[in-house]
């Protein structure tokens, strides 16, 4: 008889489960007209996405990000587009392969699902947690163009400062960067600790629920644009 398969343990499943988050990240990009994504806006939707994720319910990853001139950087992040690319799930764009003094940054780039990808994309979203995933996801992207693109014509220069206003006005991103580490913290690690962003996601759904019936995607929304208009 074959031997039992061995199970996984907790270590392979996170990696499994950030190599899920990335490419269904990126066909969330794709399909909110965000597009190809450059390295430093992928590495910042990550952080993003594991800021504000329990407020849709959803378990953050818990990986920590370098401190770096351009932004929070997962290593993490290249390893899983390495064997995403190499799987021919995810296209690589303007590579450009370079060294490093702190062996943060493995190569630059545009980022997009094939073909594959997106197929591989829609087989996770089968089951329950994959489309729970994808959808939130979704709508942070969806959330982000939003805020970036409202009452401006898609290729205005400054809708794309805008959405990097998004991701460096989160507060969770401000809170990792007030700290002395040169690691970027999601959380503290406390069991049912809170992000700064759910926090405050949490009393814009509070403000809104008074006045009409709202949902996390209008919720999300108000909060980007806030941060898009730095009014929060």
């Amino acid at each position: 008889m074959p031997d039992r398969l061995k199970p996984l343990s907790f270590t392979e499943r996170e990696k499994l489960r950030f190599i899920r988050w990335v490419l269904l990240l990126i066909n969330a990009a794709e399909a909110a007209g965000i597009g190809a994504l450059r390295r430093e806006h992928l590495h910042s939707l990550l952080f993003l996405s594991f800021a504000s994720s329990s407020f849709y319910g959803i378990r953050p990853l818990r990986l920590r990000a370098n401190r770096t001139p351009h932004g929070p950087y997962y290593r993490q992040a290249h390893v899983a587009l390495g064997l995403l690319a190499m799987s021919d799930l995810v296209d690589v764009r303007r590579f450009e392969p370079h060294q490093s003094d702190d062996n943060t940054f493995q190569f630059e780039g545009t980022f997009g699902a094939t073909l594959d990808g997106l197929t591989v994309g829609r087989v996770l979203r089968e089951a329950p947690q994959g489309d729970r995933l994808y959808r939130y996801l979704l709508d942070l992207c969806l959330g982000t163009v939003t805020a970036a693109l409202e009452d401006r014509p898609e290729n205005d220069p400054k809708s794309r400062e805008r959405m990097d206003k998004v991701f460096t006005g989160d507060l969770t991103y401000q809170q990792a960067l007030a700290r002395p580490t040169q690691m970027l913290f999601v959380d503290d690690g406390e069991p049912g600790s809170v992000t700064p962003t759910t926090v405050r996601l949490t009393r814009i759904s509070d403000r809104l629920s008074k006045r009409v019936n709202v949902n996390r995607r209008d919720v999300l929304g108000v909060y980007q644009k806030m941060l898009a208009e730095r009014q929060i």
